[in-house]
């Protein structure tokens, strides 16, 4: 599989591009800086002529200084008549115009950004607390990033919770109605603030076990629904996450090595299921369906249910509820139970239509 060619959120490489806040400022500073640059060499070069050689550079850069800051020091250039007098008003007034321009622009700069973002967090939280069976997203690095990006991909509403400000303003370029949170995600309110009360899911993508470990805990202490999908990068903390109460583990080594494997031996076989699961065609996706408890379907054979006449879709392995492994290519006889799950390959409107049955 290709790489994705987006720059990692993690690269060492420092640009101003991702920190958009750092960039505006020295935007808004620059011609504050240029004006009173322009004063104090306008000042200096002043004094200079009036003085007609009297006074050297230094002394006309330090009355130029004293009067911009309006310091004073009681000092004045010895022989100064009324015209070097009279400039140096100029000069008072035009440096106090300058600094106050400077000022209120970075004043100005600061009351709208943090205003807007206050407006913005109030916004986004008005919109997270509207959310039901959303998923939750704890971490947005490389791992975080490519779960975002399929949720994103499938139309799966999210929040996304990084304690990284920069990281989370690059995944927002990427992504721009995306909703977050910026705090811990091992911390209970935060979760809480996420709606984990109301969402079907939560995915924990962090570095260090122990952290996924403590929002697993968390997780289904507030909602002993909810599924979480860990990650877990020491096989022998499989069993604690199943115990704290994990539904499944990702073992981001153990996956990169069966993939690399499965290139080198069954090529064909990791490119078709790439198209199913990451394609850029969204028109095709592997999907599962579960069948509801008051689905007309339910208690029915597949020959008697005709899902191929009536979606256009073929199931091609099913898991019963009281099974642990899945039946592959199960045959016309196979009868549906409330809670099977079927595996098919179809389009959105053949899912959605499949869907529409299995839920009743």
């Amino acid at each position: 599989m290709r790489a994705d060619p987006a720059v990692s959120p993690e690269s060492p490489r420092f640009s101003l591009t991702k920190y958009p806040l750092a960039k505006e400022l020295l935007e808004r500073l620059v011609m504050p800086a240029l004006l009173l640059a322009a004063t104090f060499f306008f000042g200096t070069a002043g004094f200079l002529l009036i003085g007609r050689g009297q006074w050297s550079f230094f002394d006309c850069a330090y009355m130029t200084s004293i009067t911009l800051t309006t310091v004073g020091y009681g000092e004045v250039l010895i022989g100064m008549d009324s015209d070097s007098r009279l400039f140096a008003m100029v000069v008072m007034w035009v440096g106090m115009g300058v600094t106050l321009y400077g000022v209120s622009t970075i004043t100005a700069f600061l009351v709208e950004r943090n205003l807007g973002r206050i407006l913005k967090e109030r916004r986004m939280e008005k919109r997270i607390a509207a959310l039901k069976n959303h998923i939750i997203v704890c971490g947005a690095g490389n791992i975080g990033y490519n779960v975002i990006k399929e949720l994103h991909t499938t139309n799966h509403p999210c929040v996304v919770i990084d304690g990284n400000q920069d990281r989370l303003q690059w995944v927002l370029e990427h992504f721009e109605h995306l909703l977050f949170l910026h705090g811990d995600a091992t911390e209970e309110e935060i979760l809480i603030r996420a709606g984990i009360q109301r969402a079907a899911g939560i995915v924990a993508t962090l570095s260090e076990d122990s952290h996924n470990l403590l929002i697993t805990v968390q997780a289904r202490f507030v909602n002993p629904q909810i599924k979480i999908v860990t990650r877990c990068n020491e096989r022998n903390l499989e069993d604690k996450f199943f115990r704290a109460g994990a539904n499944y583990i990702v073992n981001p080594a153990f996956i990169g090595g069966m993939r690399m494997a499965s290139e080198m031996i069954r090529p064909h076989v990791v490119t078709f299921l790439d198209r199913m699961l990451r394609g850029k065609d969204q028109s095709i996706r592997v999907e599962e369906v579960t069948i509801g408890k008051n689905s007309p379907w339910a208690g029915a054979s597949l020959a008697e249910v005709d899902i191929h006449g009536r979606t256009g879709l073929i199931p091609f392995a099913l898991k019963h509820p009281d099974q642990e492994d899945f039946r592959y290519n199960p045959s016309t006889e196979e009868v549906l139970q409330p809670g099977t799950v079927m595996i098919v390959i179809g389009s959105p409107t053949q899912l959605a239509a499949l869907r529409q049955f299995c839920s009743g």
